[in-house]
């Protein structure tokens, strides 16, 4: 599919008042998959842009929303019971408690802890224990019924989108393709073209890993966490009962020393390890082949195919889930056939690991009549003699589902295991006082709302993602008056940090257009230009496949383990305080259901109390309504907190600051002001005449601001928490392409309006040249690529 279409003429955009025969900046062509019948449509930004909000729905009253409950006062005890880890003991007294003093109108009708227990096993599903040959428990549970039960659900169901599309904006001459959601990329697309007229796409992503449970990481779990791609990101990345479920938990094979890193110890935990996904992937082995109908939300059946969309894990869990023999195997890549002698290179072509293709593999090499000769086919392609789970799942190939994951390649990888320490080698080498600069900066490193601040940024060892997330964005910073060009190895250290957190920004946009695409790969070779190491390591290379993965699957957040691995804190959690500390596996499991459970149950019944406020709302007359108006947190544009607590006249003011050359007749300027504004914005001066405060006129102070913007990534809304900043003009550093501001006069300051902010921006002063400030431009994707569009309206390059 090209990256660019001609504009549409004869677009049907199902809508009123706009003409089809005549394109608007920003329009948006939306090209439906040929399965829908569908045509393509024309749609106005602002009504696309709408689009995206969460959807109505319809409240489905045919029953309680507290059910199996008998009342909603049961669940909410049971609800706080579990929340509390209550023991039997415990709430049996409690029960006894509460009856003693109960004089609600809402019927309690628990008596006993065996009343409780019942109720939930009314709506449990109990996790199936499968023994393997050797007694390896494995716990799962059906993909398909939690599945079934968000595409039931009233909140969940409508947010569910099944038909893949492709999506264009206008930019003034051609309609331009960009990428978000994975139902926008090319893998949803080609897969929906395998499916009958009728079928709907049911696409999981799967992620697993190995968690430490206790303090020590002497005990460890191995859950396997599942997703649904239908969903739009930030459901399914957030909490709740859109987010991520625990589907099943591996069982973790133990060392023998006896055994130890032979070839055949490797392939047997290899052989456990896909046996056991095997039952897990057993519950849609069949639907994945003849499909399923589900009666929806909505009362109408689909027939639904389900397909791993996406696995999401590090590079050892996906050298496991590719069945390769991993790093120091001659093919150690989980998804290319690159040599391992060339993996610090990029080639522009690889050939890719298909599944058919290893099937043959497997087959020719079964075949030989001796051992040796089918270890040398294996050894071929670096790999293991093992039957692939995956392979079981219809339209499903692993290797494609297999996708770059940006904490461990970059945060924890590139940066983390390389970067960060060969600047402290360097760092080490230049001397105390050269690392004793590099800390002060970081330290006076202005905070921002997010991100993390270091005062001792070079003397402690980090091993959170996130805080090599946020010592990559500040490093270059805190670096650049530092590591000067005549430093050679350290500026060019430099310049190589500064190509990287370029190239890692582009990975993380929210949403890819072709030319930002196009710019990812030229940041990536920017820095493996710059980088003269030779980089021999697997990690390295998966670099090269992000932006194919890009295209295939949506943005990187869409297969990110970043939230995943936030799972693994609620599952310590749990195991700390839901469990005898044996065999914690099942209780661990049983404790997750009951709080999807009780997740479903709270879900439904803050909608039942939404609709009912709603219905007395609109019972009302309308002379109540101005009574109980209430602003709406979500959408304002700007926002003034900090107040002081008593208010300040304007002779006051003058007289405080009677140092600071800003207010010098700040009255007058503010009279002045607000007279052009109110003519600027078209209205009338209050009374009809010109605004003329008076000294004893009463001002109130602010010292913060939360500033909502649209981001130029996706359009969407975020919020900035801004404070003052000096005034500036700007320039550009030449070899680092920083963009540098410089401060003005304080007599020259103005008063402007603050609707006129569009968002905030974070500057570091340079120690180098007094009155000059960095704009840091790595927070976020938005400011990265503000500055990039004013670098190419001045013409740097």
């Amino acid at each position: 599919m090209p990256a660019e279409v001609d504009p549409p003429t004869d677009a049907d955009n199902g809508t009123d008042g706009v003409d089809i025969d005549a394109n608007n900046i920003d329009d948006i062509l939306v090209e439906h998959h040929p399965s829908t019948a569908r045509p393509s449509e024309k749609i106005p930004f602002v009504e696309f842009a709408q689009g995206h909000r969460p959807r109505a729905y319809k409240l489905d009253l045919s029953t309680d929303p507290w059910y199996p409950f008998r009342s909603c006062l049961d669940f909410e005890f049971a609800e706080l019971a579990l929340e509390a880890t209550l023991s039997k003991e415990q709430i049996n007294h409690f029960l006894k408690l509460i009856k003693s003093a109960c004089c609600r109108r809402d019927s309690f009708t628990l008596n006993e802890y065996t009343d409780l227990r019942s109720t939930w096993r009314a709506t449990y599903v109990q996790y199936n224990v499968n023994g393997k040959p050797c007694e390896f428990p494995v716990y799962h549970r059906s993909l398909l019924d939690w599945a079934f039960d968000l595409l039931k659900h009233p909140t969940m169901g409508p947010q569910f989108v099944f038909d893949a599309k492709r999506l264009f904006k206008f930019n003034g001459s051609t309609f331009v393709r960009f990428i978000d959601e994975p139902w926008t990329a090319d893998e949803f697309w080609n897969l929906h073209s395998k499916l009958p007229p009728d079928g709907k796409l049911l696409p999981f992503i799967l992620y697993a890993d190995k968690a430490k449970l206790s303090s020590f990481g002497r005990q460890k779990g191995y859950p396997v966490v599942a997703w649904l791609a239908n969903l739009l990101t930030w459901i399914w990345n957030g909490e709740g009962i859109g987010g991520g479920r625990v589907v099943g938990w591996l069982p973790i094979v133990k060392e023998d020393k006896e055994y130890s890193g032979k070839p055949r110890f490797a392939n047997f935990k290899n052989a456990v390890w896909h046996e056991s996904f095997k039952r897990i992937l057993g519950t849609i082995e069949k639907e994945s082949e003849m499909g399923c109908w589900v009666k929806c939300w909505d009362g109408l059946a689909c027939h639904f195919f389900p397909v791993v969309l996406i696995l999401s894990a590090d590079y050892e869990e996906q050298a496991v889930m590719a069945l390769v023999r991993g790093v120091k195997s001659n093919f150690p890549c989980p998804v290319c056939l690159i040599p391992r002698d060339d993996i610090s290179k990029f080639p522009a072509q690889c050939k890719l690991r298909t599944s058919a293709g290893v099937i043959k593999v497997l087959q020719e090499a079964r075949s030989q009549e001796t051992t040796e000769k089918r270890e040398q086919i294996l050894m071929q392609q670096g790999l293991r003699d093992v039957d692939n789970a995956f392979f079981i799942v219809a339209n499903t190939d692993v290797y494609r589902a297999l996708s770059w994951d940006r904490l461990h390649a970059n945060f924890v990888g590139k940066f983390g295991d390389h970067l960060w320490p060969e600047l402290l080698r360097i760092l080490d080498k230049g001397g105390r006082q050269v690392a004793a600069r590099v800390e002060k900066n970081f330290s006076i490193m202005p905070r921002w709302h997010g991100l993390n601040h270091f005062d001792d940024a070079l003397s402690i060892s980090y091993t959170d993602g996130q805080k090599f997330e946020d010592l990559s964005k500040l490093v270059v910073f805190a670096c650049h008056d530092v590591l000067s060009p005549v430093e050679k190895e350290g500026y060019l250290l430099l310049r190589c940090l500064h190509a990287y957190i370029e190239f890692d920004l582009y990975t993380a946009l929210e949403l890819h257009m072709a030319h930002t695409l196009v710019a990812g790969r030229e940041a990536l070779v920017t820095f493996n230009v710059l980088m003269q190491k030779n980089w021999n390591f697997p990690k390295n290379h998966m670099h090269m496949h992000v932006f194919d993965d890009i295209e295939a699957k949506g943005v990187t957040r869409n297969f990110s383990t970043k939230p995943n691995e936030k799972m693994h804190r609620l599952l310590k959690e749990k195991y700390q305080r839901h469990t005898n500390f044996k065999n914690v596996a099942e209780q661990i499991l049983q404790v997750d259901h009951l709080e999807l459970v009780s997740e479903l149950i709270r879900c439904t019944i803050t909608d039942y109390d939404m609709y009912t406020l709603a219905m007395e709302k609109n019972t009302r007359s309308p002379d109540d309504d101005d009574a109980d108006e209430v602003e709406q947190q979500d959408f304002f544009h700007v926002r003034l907190g900090s107040r002081v607590k008593h208010p300040l006249t304007l002779e006051a003011v003058e007289q405080r600051s009677i140092t600071n050359k800003a207010f010098i007749r700040f009255q007058m300027k503010l009279n002045e002001f607000l007279n052009r504004y109110f003519t600027a914005v078209g209205k009338t001066l209050p009374g009809g005449k010109r605004i003329q405060f008076q000294p004893n006129d009463q001002i109130m102070e602010f010292k913060y601001i939360k500033v909502n913007f649209e981001s130029v990534v996706n359009w969407c809304q975020y919020m900035d928490h801004l404070r003052c900043n000096p005034t500036t003009l700007a320039r550009k550093d030449v070899h680092l392409n920083l963009w540098r501001v410089h401060e003005q006069p304080l007599e020259s300051a103005k008063i402007f309006s603050v609707h006129s902010i569009i968002r905030g921006a974070l500057l570091y002063p340079d120690h180098t040249r007094i009155g000059d400030y960095l704009v840091i431009d790595t927070l976020d994707t938005d400011i990265f690529l503000h500055v990039q569009k004013m670098h190419k309206a001045t013409g740097h390059h």
